[in-house]
């Protein structure tokens, strides 16, 4: 029963698509040139900005990349004694919590301590 009302419902949306479908007859344009130009150099101009951006976003993600392979010197001092440690590691692996040096070794970071970053 369900079968039969969708299946007439399909033919009555196919008749109903058919007939908007139908070739309309169209009126003959005239083109205005000065038209036609400013529409051709705002496309243009377009895709001319679009292509700076991602240019500009490449230029952005590669030197943010490495800058984060930089090697830094931290320096780990102690709040209370003033005892200052340095390790040299690698920038993406300093967090706030701790890092990683490049012999491997993972310092963690107490709460009386604060951490340098010099980048020379």
């Amino acid at each position: 029963m369900i079968a039969k009302i969708l299946i007439t419902l399909g033919v009555i949306m196919a008749c109903m698509f058919m007939i908007s479908s139908r070739a309309k007859p169209q009126l003959r344009e005239i083109r205005n040139p000065a038209e036609e130009r400013r529409k051709k150099q705002l496309r243009n101009g377009a895709i001319a900005f679009m292509i700076l951006m991602v240019i500009a976003a490449g230029t952005m993600i590669y030197l943010e990349v490495d800058a984060r392979r930089a090697v830094v010197t931290v320096h780990v001092i102690n709040t209370q004694s003033g005892e200052k440690k340095s390790y040299r590691a690698m920038k993406n692996d300093i967090h706030s919590d701790g890092f990683t040096t490049l012999d491997g070794v993972q310092v963690f970071i107490a709460g009386i301590e604060r951490i340098e970053i010099d980048s020379r």
